[in-house]
Order: C-alpha cells, then sequence, then structure tokens
C-alpha cells in the first residue's frame, strides 16, 4: 500500500524567517553582481596577458635585427624563455620575416584583430576549464609598431595558471565583499523592518488570545514611515475592535436578560390589556374615552418586547434567490400591507389628524425581474411599504391626497433600484441621523427603530443595500439597491 502521507520538503532552518531570506538574497544577489562583473574583468585579464606576451616577444625578436650580433642556440633559447614563448614570428612590410624558435602545430590560434567582447569572454572561459597541455598560436600587431605583426607560439599552461590565481583572488574579494554587505544590510534590515514586524505578529498573536485585555494592545512608535503607519493604524484597529467586542458583550448581557424578563413581562402586560377591555366594556363613557390611549401603550409594550427579543435572537438567513416577477411582489405588497394603528395623541379629548386616503401605485414596469429570495424581499418593501404608509397616515393630506409609488430608480450596470417613494411630512432630523441604529432611528413615538435595520440587514444579504435618498416635507424617498446577477 503506498504511502499517502503527504512528504515534507527538505527546507533551510533560517530561511522561515523574514532577516534569514533577506540575508540570503542579499548574498545571492551579491554573488550575481561579482558574476557579472567578474566575466568581462577575466576576459580583459586574458587579452592584457596575451598582448603582454607580444610585446615581450617583439623585444625578443629585435635582436634578430641587429646584423652584426650573431644568434647563437644558446642566445635564441635565452630570449624565448625570458619571453616565455616557444616561438615568435616578426613580419614587416616589404621585409623578410625574423623568427626565433621552431614553430609547431598549435591547438587554438587566436588573432588579437578580431576579438569581440563575446569572443573574448568565450575564449577565456574556455581557457579557465581546459586541463589539458596545450599550445596556443597568438597573432597581434607590434604594441610599439603597429605596422609590423607579431606571431608568436607558447604554453597555454601559463595563461590559465595566471587565469585560475585571478580567479582566486576574485573570489576571495566576492566572499568577503558578500559577509560584509551581507551583515550590514541584516542588521539594518533587522533592525529598521524585521524587529518591528516581529513585534507587531507578537502583538497580533496576543491580542487574539484575549482582545478584551488593554494590555495586550499594540505599542506604537513615532515612526513617519510605512511600518509607522502599520503601527499606528493596527493600534487603532485593535481599539475599535475592542470597544465593540465590549459593546457586543454589554448588548449579549442585556439580550439575556431581555430573553430572561420577556416572558414574565409579555404576561404581565396581556394580563393588563385583559383588564383594560373588561374595564372597557364596563365602565363608564368618561372612563372609556380614556382607555383607548392605554391600551394603545399597552399593545406597543407587547410589540416592543417581541421585535427586541427577535431582533437580539436572529440572525439574518441565507437568501434563496430565484428569478422574480418585480411588479408581481410590488403589487403583492401594497395590497396585503397596512400600517400600524397611529398612536393616539397626547390629548385623549382631541381627535388625530385625518390623513384622508392614501394612494398606491405601482410603477414597475411589466416583465421587470430580479434575483432574489421572495420572501425577504416581500419583508424588505413591506417595511419601508408599511413605514410610508405610517408617515402619511399621521400628517394632512397634500392638495391632491396622498400617494405611495413604487418604481423603478436609476441603478449602476449590474444593480437594479427600487424606489420607494411617499408624500409624508418626511423624517424627524434625529431620526433620519440614526436611521439605520436600533432603538434610536424610529420616526413614531413608540417605535423599535428596528425595522429598517433588518430591513438593511436582508437588502445586504443579497449584495445590495437600502438607502435614504432624500426627505423633507415634501415626502420621503428610500432605494433599494438589489444586484442584477
Amino acid at each position: 500500500m503506498p504511502d499517502s502521507r503527504p512528504r515534507r520538503r527538505f527546507r533551510l532552518p533560517f530561511v522561515d524567517s523574514l532577516s534569514g531570506r533577506l540575508l540570503l538574497l542579499t548574498v545571492i544577489f551579491v554573488i550575481l553582481g561579482e558574476v557579472l562583473i567578474y566575466l568581462p574583468s577575466i576576459a580583459r585579464f586574458r587579452l592584457v596577458f596575451l598582448e603582454a606576451r607580444l610585446a615581450s616577444a617583439h623585444l625578443a625578436s629585435l635582436a634578430l635585427e641587429d646584423r652584426d650580433m650573431e644568434v647563437t642556440p644558446g642566445l635564441e633559447k635565452v630570449l624565448l624563455d625570458n619571453s616565455m614563448v616557444v616561438a615568435v614570428t616578426l613580419s614587416r612590410p616589404g621585409r623578410p620575416d625574423l623568427m626565433l624558435g621552431e614553430l609547431a602545430p598549435a591547438a587554438r590560434t587566436v588573432d588579437l584583430r578580431q576579438q569581440t567582447p563575446f569572443t573574448l569572454i568565450r575564449d577565456a572561459l574556455d581557457c579557465l576549464l581546459k586541463t589539458e597541455p596545450r599550445l596556443i598560436r597568438v597573432i597581434g600587431p607590434a604594441p610599439m609598431a603597429p605596422e609590423m605583426m607579431v606571431d608568436v607560439l607558447f604554453q597555454e599552461r601559463d595563461l590559465r595558471d595566471e587565469m585560475r590565481a585571478y580567479s582566486i583572488r576574485i573570489l576571495t574579494l566576492t566572499i568577503v565583499l558578500s559577509a560584509i554587505v551581507a551583515a550590514l544590510l541584516y542588521a539594518a534590515i533587522e533592525r529598521l523592518m524585521v524587529r518591528p514586524m516581529r513585534q507587531m505578529a507578537a502583538a497580533v498573536i496576543a491580542f487574539r488570545e484575549a482582545p478584551e485585555d488593554p494590555a495586550r494592545m499594540m505599542p506604537t512608535s513615532g515612526r513617519s514611515d510605512e511600518i509607522g503607519i502599520v503601527q499606528r493604524e493596527l493600534a487603532m484597529m485593535q481599539q475599535s475592535v475592542r470597544r465593540a467586542l465590549e459593546q457586543k458583550s454589554r448588548l449579549a448581557g442585556l439580550g439575556a436578560a431581555v430573553a430572561k424578563l420577556n416572558h414574565d413581562l409579555r404576561n404581565l402586560l396581556s394580563t393588563a390589556l385583559l383588564n383594560a377591555d373588561r374595564i372597557e366594556r364596563e365602565a363608564s363613557p368618561a372612563v372609556r374615552r380614556l382607555l383607548p390611549p392605554m391600551i394603545t401603550a399597552l399593545d406597543r409594550a407587547i410589540t416592543l418586547c417581541g421585535r427586541s427579543l427577535g431582533f437580539a435572537t436572529t440572525e439574518t438567513p441565507a437568501p434563496d434567490r430565484t428569478r422574480l416577477d418585480l411588479a408581481q411582489v410590488v403589487e403583492e405588497v401594497l395590497a396585503t400591507v397596512d400600517p400600524d394603528p397611529p398612536a393616539a395623541p397626547d390629548d385623549p379629548l382631541l381627535p388625530a389628524a385625518d390623513p384622508g386616503p392614501i394612494a398606491r401605485a405601482c410603477a414597475i414596469p411589466a416583465g421587470t425581474t430580479v434575483l432574489a429570495d421572495h420572501d425577504l424581499l416581500y419583508r424588505i418593501l413591506a417595511n419601508l411599504v408599511r413605514n410610508a404608509l405610517e408617515a402619511m397616515q399621521t400628517a394632512a393630506p397634500p392638495p391632491d391626497g396622498h400617494r405611495l409609488v413604487v418604481a423603478i430608480g436609476r441603478g449602476s450596470g449590474d444593480e437594479i433600484a427600487i424606489r420607494v417613494d411617499d408624500t409624508g411630512p418626511g423624517l424627524p432630523p434625529k431620526a433620519a441621523a440614526h436611521l439605520f441604529e436600533p432603538f434610536t432611528g424610529s420616526a413614531r413615538p413608540g417605535g423599535t427603530g428596528l425595522g429598517l435595520v433588518i430591513a438593511r440587514d436582508l437588502a445586504r444579504a443579497h449584495g445590495g443595500d437600502l438607502t435614504l435618498d432624500s426627505t423633507g416635507p415634501e415626502g420621503t424617498r428610500f432605494t433599494l439597491h438589489l444586484p442584477v446577477r
């Protein structure tokens, strides 16, 4: 049976740290730079060596121009040994050639007149890599007399030994330079980058383990660079998260307390409501006129308990999107949603404002479809329609009467905008400022402010949003944004 366990790749221990990786990359880049410098320098070293051999061979051949001087075999050997060549031939225009030594077959011929940077580097590497002894022939102009051509023959071993000694010096210099640069760069990066990053990582881990502990906050520095910005932003984020967690813990405790008290409180309120109904049937007419505000207040209290408990214990459901006929859904909402009873006036003897008839209209073009969850979309639109109806039933109607219109608004190319317009009195400034905050954004007395919060959560669960576009004495407009796909 084959082993199905994952194979662990070999990794150098120090490569797992940021400082180790930077150190390794520094050494690699320094070595790479030295290699790029070494190739032309070794080629230049070889060229200078060959030109020096040509110059020394040219000086040795000048002894042949003295006709009074007899070149004996012994003198010839001395001249060749001093020049470190096997043979030399001096070609002069219009004059016979001069030659020292005996010519022999050469393994390689180098014409310095035809050398290019590429061929110089190639020939230098070829010389370094060869190990067998061989003769090399070099042709080039005489350094002190360019009109003359010098042709020398010598052992390549001498050139190879000099090039290898030069390479060892370059390698030693590279190692020393790499060590010095890497050490300095490592120390600088360790102090400027790695150590602060390590401190931030430790602070994040400590904050994750106990985010409520103020002692585990990220310490900041006075740095003005990117790391200083990250430190300050991380510290601010930790403070925001800690405050949010503290608020969430308090709200969770409050929700648990409300959940425990909700059952008993609803029973008490229900009992009070039953007694109020009994009193309304049996009491005198004067007492009966005082009971409707009390009954309405009890109804609102029971509704407030139920909605508060539902908001504290219910999570936003995931939408089951299907292709819906938007006009059909809007018509269903307009036909079935009614406003809650209006709050009684402070003085029960004063009549409430008469809003008159409220016209409801669907201006959605036929065939308009939307990809959404039917039940959740119904809840969103029902909340907006109910709020609009409640706002209009407490205000005097305009000359042409109150009107509620649901239409298509302007949206971007990848979304559809559903607009809900009413002719109500507009939202109070406090309600508009805290519109989507639970328990603070209600526009009517006794409201919880949860309806719009839940509606926006449902819209965002679809990938859209719910926004207040305008509000004022002429009316209010909400827009529901939903993605097309």
